[in-house]
């Protein structure tokens, strides 16, 4: 199956956070955990360029998992990408769990507040690197607007190798908790499009660890991952 993604959010403020860059070398900021300064950048559509991802839609499971890396690892129903849950800085941070908001006023405008992840836990890499809108974990605005506040998970998006992605949620509309899934965050349940039961990706509800998002394939990606590394 061939998906074309648009890239653009559906969902984005007017500014962000991201590492002090030449083009935004003002930093303002700094994330808690990996201790990077941070710039206010502000929002540009125009930059975001969309493309077609080629993927196998009738995934097995591979003799063995392959580690996921820098980059694209499937694509939400929204367009946007998701990376792995961990930020581009060698030292195996968890983005989810390095974030930080700076408030600030700009000359045309009332205050504003600009984030490293925004509130549906996406972000763009730096215009450096390809501006890439993408997600670290549940993209909890999509998510919402698909399952509800408490109903359970329906698929959100598809991993390179085939497999569906769901929220966090099992079919009673329970949040999955992270001990139920396996090293890739895959696990073999029900779920609304398979009652009778099918392997898939869990994205859980309120983890900013590496368990924000999958670690590895449990089947064989199709397309050679691309783009930029997290950020």
């Amino acid at each position: 199956m061939t998906i074309a993604t648009s890239g653009v959010p559906p969902f984005h403020t007017d500014y962000y956070l991201a590492p002090v860059s030449a083009q935004y070398p003002n930093g303002v900021v700094q994330s808690p955990v990996s201790k990077t300064e941070m710039s206010v950048v502000p929002y540009m559509p125009a930059a975001i360029a969309g493309q077609s991802v080629s993927i196998n839609i009738c995934p097995a499971k591979a003799a063995s998992t392959t580690a996921t890396s820098g980059g694209p690892i499937g694509y939400m129903l929204s367009g946007e990408a998701l990376f792995n849950a961990y930020e581009a800085n060698g030292a195996k941070t968890p983005a989810l769990s390095d974030n930080v908001s700076y408030s600030f006023k700009p000359g045309s405008g009332p205050s504003e507040t600009a984030s490293f992840i925004d509130s549906c836990n996406s972000h763009a890499t730096p215009l450096g690197g390809g501006y890439m809108w993408h997600y670290h974990g549940v993209p909890t605005c999509l998510a919402a607007q698909i399952d509800g506040t408490s109903g359970p998970s329906h698929i959100i998006g598809i991993a390179l190798d085939g497999f569906p992605i769901y929220g966090g949620r099992d079919l009673d509309g329970k949040a999955i908790p992270v001990s139920q899934l396996d090293a890739c965050n895959g696990i073999t349940s029900p779920t609304p499009e398979f009652p009778n039961g099918a392997y898939h990706y869990v994205l859980p509800i309120g983890v900013t660890s590496g368990q924000s998002s999958l670690n590895c394939f449990a089947g064989t990606a199709a397309q050679t991952q691309t783009g930029p590394p997290g950020a």
